[in-house]
């Protein structure tokens, strides 16, 4: 005890006090409170004092608590070692092997094994650390790892405010998600919504794909942002550039937009260029906006907005739009196409190609369904126009609405009521060979007569000729089911070709058997002559004019002065082409024929009219050359002056130049 008492005495007059709780106050005129369970010693020789803290020590100062095995405080100068923590709030609490700390400042320095948590998720791990304690801003330079999440940031510097809930990261930044990594050379980060704003370049690798770009903004909770300026987005052959690239890798969206240069977006199977790109991979949808342009596998699109969903094969673009599914071509202001069940509904200014038929329409409104070979095409004001290539020249076609269906109808077969004519004719057939210019098959062919009636109901009347009066005695239903795809043309057709043009009030062609049908007082002219009954048939072989067959009341009209009249006229004309020129015709039933005979100075030096059952005429260059007569032929020859020249004319004369098309643009 004496020994104690001494020791006491010597401490004292050594201005060295021992206690175990004391208050000092700092130059902010905030209070450290210290506590020691083990000891403390203070230092007076010194100016502020030194207090010595050993074991379980405590710090309270300015809302923070702090903890340590060892302390010095000297002045507002406080160090701690060994164990330290720092409990700030109710969600802060930083633990490290040492810190230094002043107390008019504020500001701590921390060193060693650090770790700054932030509530439950958030742990910053470093080696030094500076914080300022009243603000709640961390600082650090020696390489630093912020988890978060299931997110890990590390960089080689950054800032940390807690009360902003914000954090800054520089130099080597890198962040490992959950199934992502990104890499930049700085960046802040919301640390409550989880939002990376890179302020530099930035990569982003998730699996096999690789977004750039030079700013921009990444969610790292829900996997989502926007990467701008020269942002590029790539995976395996597919690569996106734009100026900005909108990603969500949880729906596997992706955005791309520019103010520029248009957005592109390339892949093994699409391609796709506009201001704005929309795709939805996982639905396979894309959508473009301001000047698209879109090629699949097998489809090309244009067109100012574009909407494609490939799953399901369905367009819909507005704008000027172009769409090629080949064979068809189809240019709109607005369209909209269904691929998978081939449905198509074109309005403005529509143009309408079909390159393996090399024909065209132009239309005001176009509908089509592919299912049902169905297509009709219309206009506002003027009318709609077919184009065709036939004859290595081109065929022009207008009416008031233009149409295209199929049919299907089973194959009938009728008994053939011109049988026993035919054979009569075959026995007074040509003998004189036709010029050797014509094809060898076509000069073994026997005078043809009107087609047999073997051929099926038409289709679209489902009604049958009037004028055969077919007996259905032996008619044969075969139970074959022909599909046949018609073209029609409705009301007011007109139609130009260099070398013909015709008219007619409705037209009707048969694709199977390459038939043009003209109905409804139809007239055709080529050259000088024109061509008219009640029904005109012409007959396509090999994209060229082959045959021309008039039923009912035909008539062939030609003059050279338009004031005497070549006439022919029967119930029923054949005639063969080659080369785009007549060079056999043959006229069936009551023919008749006026005829006008000229002299080796080309005048008229009288007329001749015959009137047979049956005739037949061999032509070149559009020259009758020959005439054939048969079955009790009448024949007579008229005086030009003392013959009444209208009274010659046969019955059903019409001259109808007038109505003949001049071109293209008289349709």
């Amino acid at each position: 005890m004496l020994l104690t008492g001494y020791f006491r005495i010597y401490l004292l007059m050594s201005g060295i006090i021992l206690f175990s709780c004391y208050s000092l106050s700092a130059q902010n005129d905030k209070s450290i409170t210290l506590h020691s369970e083990n000891s403390q010693i203070i230092d007076a020789r010194n100016n502020p004092a030194t207090q010595y803290l050993n074991g379980d020590v405590k710090i309270y100062h300015s809302g923070a608590f702090m903890f340590c095995d060892t302390a010095i405080l000297k002045g507002a100068e406080l160090s701690m070692w060994h164990n330290v923590v720092i409990l700030q709030n109710d969600t802060i609490k930083i633990f490290c092997d040492s810190l230094k700390y002043n107390g008019d400042s504020l500001v701590a320095y921390l060193y060693g094994n650090i770790i700054f948590e932030n509530g439950l998720t958030k742990k910053l791990y470093t080696t030094q650390l500076k914080y300022e304690v009243g603000n709640k801003v961390a600082y650090y330079n020696r390489n630093a790892r912020l988890i978060d999440g299931a997110s890990t940031l590390i960089s080689k510097s950054g800032k940390y405010m807690l009360n902003e809930k914000m954090a800054w990261f520089y130099q080597n930044v890198k962040i490992n998600g959950e199934d992502f990594d990104l890499v930049t050379d700085s960046l802040s980060y919301n640390t409550e919504n989880q939002i990376a704003t890179f302020l530099a370049p930035v990569q982003i690798i998730k699996d096999t794909s690789h977004i750039y770009s030079q700013k921009g903004w990444f969610d790292l909770d829900d996997k989502k942002g926007d990467f701008i300026g020269n942002a590029q987005y790539q995976e395996g052959n597919t690569i996106a550039k734009s100026d900005t690239i909108c990603y969500d890798s949880n729906t596997d969206q992706v955005t791309l937009a520019s103010d520029s240069l248009r957005s592109e977006y390339i892949s093994e199977k699409d391609t796709a260029y506009a201001k704005i790109i929309y795709y939805d991979k996982n639905n396979e949808i894309f959508r473009l906006e301001k000047d698209g342009w879109y090629r699949g596998e097998k489809n090309e699109v244009k067109g100012d907005l574009i909407y494609y969903d490939k799953k399901s094969e369905k367009f819909n673009i507005k704008g000027r739009s172009f769409v090629s599914d080949p064979p068809s071509i189809i240019e709109a202001d607005t369209l909209d196409y269904d691929k998978a069940i081939k449905y198509g509904k074109a309005d403005g200014n529509v143009i309408w190609r079909d390159t393996a038929a090399h024909t065209s329409i132009y239309a005001d409104h176009v509908l089509y369904k592919g299912e049902e070979n169905f297509m009709k095409a219309s206009n506002d004001i003027t009318r709609p126009l077919f184009i065709t290539e036939i004859d290595n020249d081109t065929l022009f076609m207008r009416a008031d609405t233009l149409r295209a269906l199929r049919k299907i109808s089973e194959r009938i077969i009728f008994p053939d009521k011109d049988a026993a004519r035919k054979a009569q004719k075959n026995r007074n057939k040509i003998v004189d060979d036709p010029p050797n210019t014509i094809p060898t098959d076509q000069i073994s062919e026997s005078v043809p007569t009107k087609p047999s009636r073997s051929i099926p109901v038409d289709s679209l009347t489902n009604t049958i000729d009037s004028s055969t009066s077919i007996s259905y005695k032996d008619t044969i239903f075969t139970g074959i089911m022909d599909t046949i795809d018609y073209f029609i043309g409705d009301n007011d057709v007109r139609i130009y070709k260099k070398d013909m043009q015709a008219i007619c009030d409705s037209l009707v062609y048969n694709k199977k058997d390459s038939i043009f049908t003209l109905h409804s007082f139809p007239f055709v002219w080529s050259d000088s002559s024109q061509i008219a009954g009640d029904t005109i048939d012409i007959i396509m072989k090999d994209n060229k004019v082959d045959k021309l067959i008039v039923t009912s009341g035909a008539t062939i009209i030609s003059s050279e002065d338009l004031i005497f009249f070549n006439q022919i006229r029967g119930r029923y004309l054949s005639a063969f082409f080659f080369d785009s020129k007549i060079y056999r015709m043959d006229v069936d039933g009551d023919a008749q024929i006026v005829y006008y005979l000229t002299d080796d100075d080309k005048a008229y030096s009288g007329v001749n009219t015959t009137e047979a059952s049956n005739m037949s005429f061999l032509l070149k260059d559009n020259k009758i050359t020959d005439i054939r007569n048969y079955r009790e032929p009448k024949s007579k020859v008229l005086p030009m002056r003392k013959t009444d020249h209208n009274a010659l004319k046969v019955k059903g004369f019409i001259w109808n130049i007038d109505k003949r098309p001049k071109g293209s643009d008289d349709l």
